[in-house]
């Protein structure tokens, strides 16, 4: 049993080292303005919340959120870092609760689709309580963008919660997407089910 705990752990350091480094590749080659890059960065903690269940999984997810801090952080204060950081991203591994996940593809795809959208949730959570400041100027790049009127069009509150959404949604959905179809691909081949022990 003790084999078994040492390869997870050593299982879930490799995968999270390859969250950051494929997160610092789609980072470098284009971010949004106000934060967040469109990738599959999230892939191999889905991959770990897969193979080895939920105590890995958000194991995985808070290491990546740790190291992101380390890597690129900037916070106003312990609940904004924990809504960011810890949180949005050790919820990447709640998905592991779903079971079979490793031996279905469909099942794979909810474990990946229920870790992005708590995600997604934390992150606009963040930006309504303490990025609002901000939200109006990342609308209007929106509006600039997209040739929208989302910034006139709305009261303030509004344009605050419904902003922070629209904003992390123009990098997490096509995030998730493309974890979904690099994930589904790797399921049926049988990558992500390989083990080395």
């Amino acid at each position: 049993m003790r084999k078994q705990h040492v390869l997870a752990l050593i299982e879930t350091g490799i995968f999270v080292g390859m969250a950051v480094v494929l997160d610092a590749i789609f980072g470098a080659i284009y971010s949004l303005p106000y934060g967040g890059s469109i990738g599959f960065a999230m892939l191999p903690i889905f991959i770990v919340a897969s193979r080895r269940g939920p105590k890995y999984g958000l194991l995985a997810g808070l290491l990546f959120g740790l190291i992101q801090t380390a890597i690129k952080v900037y916070f106003l204060n312990f609940a904004q870092y924990f809504l960011d950081y810890i949180l949005a991203f050790t919820v990447l591994g709640v998905g592991a609760f779903i079971p079979g996940s490793l031996k279905k593809a469909s099942r794979f795809i909810w474990l990946i689709v229920i870790g992005s959208v708590l995600r997604l949730i934390a992150a606009s959570l963040a930006g309504v309580a303490y990025w609002a400041e901000y939200i109006p100027g990342e609308m209007e790049w929106v509006d600039t963008i997209f040739n929208t009127n989302i910034v006139e069009s709305l009261s303030e509150n509004a344009l605050i919660f419904i902003g922070a959404f629209i904003y992390n949604s123009l990098y997490m959905v096509p995030s998730a997407i493309l974890t979904i179809l690099l994930g589904y691909i790797m399921h049926k081949r049988g990558i992500i089910q390989y083990r080395l022990d």
